[in-house]
């Protein structure tokens, strides 16, 4: 389960900063537009839930044992 946790939060991470250098590459350095950024920070929310659902099963797997 560690293993899921940790292939899930890399992923996470790796998302928002390909869409952000993708725009970069799309648009050939031109200006970032409000949806460039809204999108860019809602590609973070996997990555939230993925830190909030680990961190309350690490709780949870200390209490098991």
């Amino acid at each position: 389960m560690k293993g899921l946790f940790n292939l899930v939060i890399t992923l996470s991470i790796i998302t928002p900063v390909t869409i952000f250098f993708g725009y970069i590459i799309m648009d050939e350095g031109d200006q970032f537009t409000a949806e460039h950024y809204m999108v860019t920070g809602l590609s973070t929310i996997p990555l939230i839930f993925a830190l909030l659902i680990k961190f309350l099963m690490t709780g949870a797997e200390k209490n098991n044992q």
